[in-house]
């Protein structure tokens, strides 16, 4: 599992010459830390943030869970990849496990974006509400959040090709267009709030 890896072991498998871990599980794990950060500045920010910590801990689980998960779809593609092809029955076999294979590929990283805007508008709340001597590390929650929808986007965006004619394809496309619109808007109001405060 990767998240069981050292920092120093994980960032040695995601520069190692093999193909996964790469920017999906990447993407992934800034949106966790990004939720953990936001946690921390809650945490220290006096009362009224006990609904706000149990989120941020949950996003923070679900988005560590997904570091791996995307390996393992990429993984699953690049063994159906390796199926055999024939004879027309192998090649049948080969094209559906390919297709299965490439929805997860696409519905994970659509589940980072979807978790890592949650953590962006929790980025915005502390920000905003929360002690003003954390104001750079709320803005750092912002950034990594921001950047681990951003990055999740393009993991979704390349698998589109391979599920042409599937009704997952046109949906993802349509959301992740969404997504990016919102972050595009809460990014920018934080980075303003933020730059103006510490300027």
């Amino acid at each position: 599992m990767l998240t069981e890896l050292r920092i120093s072991e994980f960032a040695a498998e995601l520069g190692s010459a093999k193909p996964a871990p790469g920017g999906g599980s990447a993407s992934a794990l800034a949106g966790a830390l990004a939720a953990a950060l936001a946690r921390m500045v809650a945490q220290l920010s006096g009362e009224g943030w006990e609904g706000f910590l149990p989120q941020a801990q949950r996003l923070t689980e679900q988005l560590l869970h997904l570091v791996n998960k995307d390996t393992q779809a990429f993984n699953q593609v690049m063994a159906a990849l390796q199926l055999p092809k024939g004879t027309e029955e192998e090649k049948q076999e080969r094209k559906r496990a390919l297709r299965l294979a490439t929805r997860l590929a696409t519905e994970v990283p659509l589940q980072v974006m979807e978790f890592s805007l949650e953590v962006l508008a929790l980025a915005q709340d502390v920000a905003f509400r929360g002690n003003k001597n954390c104001l750079s590390d709320a803005g750092v929650a912002a950034l990594l959040a921001a950047a681990a929808c951003r990055g999740a986007a393009y993991n979704v965006l390349i698998n589109l090709p391979g599920l042409r004619g599937d009704e997952l394809a046109a949906a993802a496309r349509r959301r992740v267009e969404e997504i990016l619109r919102d972050v595009g808007v809460l990014e920018g109001t934080i980075t303003e709030h933020v730059t103006q405060a510490l300027g």
